[in-house]
């Protein structure tokens, strides 16, 4: 029975991963009102278009990375490292979850939607700018305790640990592989590892 009242966070929810594994553009109007439970009425009550929800999920999954990866990190670890070193272990972790090896969400929309309509190119540049942005913060974080080497510059850094983890996230999509996606884990705990003072194993 259609729920006239599902909210606009339901609504997400609900349709989060069916978009999260087939994308947006190959899942129709019809499909996105039948996860929701809401009825079109509802459903555009909240989203006037298909590309409104588009955005609507691009800030929903930020706010979720943020709220349970980003911001516990802080209370897992006083050092820097162990917070970058703990996130990426929560990244690796949830890609063994619905929907398994399913490739980052943000990833994966740039594929489905950024050539589609620059708002969603500008929108997506703009998340993934504040998520390297607090890899950044930490290794600037780690470098001023002194725990990097001298010449190590945090923002490349976090540009090469960003790169990493997509191209681990979107190479597990590919392959359904959990071997192949924790090698590409590894690599990014690897160029932490050896922009420490000291190099120890991971």
């Amino acid at each position: 029975m259609v729920n006239l009242k599902r909210t606009r966070e339901d609504i997400l929810e609900s349709v989060i991963n069916t978009v999260h594994r087939n994308g947006l553009t190959a899942t129709g109007l019809s499909k996105l009102f039948d996860l929701s439970g809401a009825s079109s009425g509802s459903f555009y009550n909240y989203f006037s278009s298909k590309q409104e929800l588009g955005h609507a999920l691009i800030d929903f999954e930020w706010e979720k990375l943020k709220t349970n990866i980003l911001e516990p990190s802080h209370q897992q670890s006083d050092s820097p490292i162990d917070q970058l070193l703990w996130i990426i272990d929560v990244l690796e972790k949830k890609q063994h979850k619905e929907p398994f090896c399913g490739g980052c969400l943000l990833g994966n929309l740039i594929v489905d939607l950024a050539e589609q309509d620059p708002s969603f190119r500008e929108h997506l540049a703009q998340i993934f700018s504040q998520w390297e942005g607090a890899i950044a913060e930490r290794l600037t974080q780690a470098q001023d305790q002194g725990h990097l080497k001298p010449r190590v510059d945090p923002q490349i850094l976090a540009s090469q640990i960003m790169t990493v983890l997509e191209g681990a996230m979107l190479m597990g999509k590919l392959y359904q592989d959990t071997d192949r996606l924790r090698q590409g884990f590894d690599v990014a705990r690897h160029l932490i590892t050896l922009a420490l003072q000291t190099v120890e194993p991971f």
